[in-house]
């Protein structure tokens, strides 16, 4: 409620400020986050990368983290003006304001909060699948915020009926994919970023039953506190056929879906949020030697 109060009474420079303070903070404090995410960078890239270049993508992937979580307080003062000054589209974002039926697929990359909401901005109808934060009222806090320019928040509980009501009206539906998601969840084992990953498959699933076209949404940080949104394309699922496997083809759906996202990562590592713990290990299987330990 604090955040709520002061965040959007500053100044652009100052949240921008106080976040590229966070993400060097971060680096030199001895938090969890730090050490999951130095575990992940060495489990993605080894050697490839020089400790420099390591460090530049731990404290710049914080300080963009920080910045997000700001800007959910930020832009809800006055957002139909904050974010159409500070958000711009590339071309290749077109396709998001067809009054069509769409899977969005994003990652935690950037500022994936503002997506949804500079769309709904648009008057397009948009709805985001996301996670029940465990405090409740801390839960209610960032729906409010995210809802306050028509985007609707779905919890991930129980949400296919609702998904397909949207799909049926021409809305938009959007899932971030890059957690794991555990096989009680109805979590499948993919490859991410050169890493086996427990992945859903039910955005894949519902593309493919529904023959709804997928897009690829992400949100670039540029300078002076400013967004670009742009899409590195769509994925068209293949028709449906009751007489294949629909489990399979919604497996291969997935990885087609996670090969995508890791490239956009790999190319801007700086972007992602690497102090999740992405990749958990089962009982029972086998893993290779550089796969994250937590």
């Amino acid at each position: 409620m604090l955040l709520g109060w002061i965040i959007p009474v500053l100044p652009r420079s100052v949240v921008v400020g106080l976040s590229k303070l966070a993400g060097q903070l971060a680096w030199l404090l001895p938090l969890r986050e730090k050490r999951i995410g130095l575990k992940n960078v060495d489990a993605v890239f080894g050697n490839t990368k020089t400790a420099a270049e390591k460090r530049f993508i731990l404290s710049t992937s914080f300080a963009t983290f920080t910045l997000t979580m700001l800007d959910v307080f930020w832009f809800s003062k006055n957002p139909e003006k904050r974010i159409l000054e500070y958000v711009e589209t590339d071309p290749s974002f077109e396709p998001f304001f067809l009054a069509k039926a769409n899977i969005c697929i994003a990652a935690h990359f950037g500022n994936w909060e503002l997506m949804p909401q500079f769309l709904a901005l648009q008057g397009g109808d948009v709805s985001a699948i996301a996670a029940t934060v465990k405090n409740k009222a801390v839960d209610r806090i960032l729906t409010k915020r995210r809802e306050k320019t028509g985007q609707t928040i779905i919890p991930q509980k129980g949400a296919l009926r609702t998904l397909i009501a949207r799909l049926r009206k021409n809305g938009k539906v959007g899932f971030a994919l890059d957690q794991n998601t555990s096989e009680k969840e109805g979590g499948r084992a993919v490859d991410f970023l050169g890493l086996p990953m427990l992945v859903s498959t039910a955005p894949a699933a519902l593309a493919y039953r529904t023959g709804t076209e997928i897009l690829f949404a992400f949100c670039m940080p540029l300078p002076n506190g400013k967004y670009r949104l742009y899409s590195t394309g769509a994925l068209q699922p293949p028709a449906f056929d009751k007489e294949r496997d629909a489990d399979h083809e919604a497996l291969e759906l997935t990885q087609q879906i996670q090969d995508t996202l890791s490239a956009e990562i790999r190319a801007h590592p700086e972007y992602w949020l690497w102090s999740y713990r992405h990749w958990r290990r089962t009982s029972g299987k086998t893993y290779p030697s550089n796969y994250p330990d937590y």
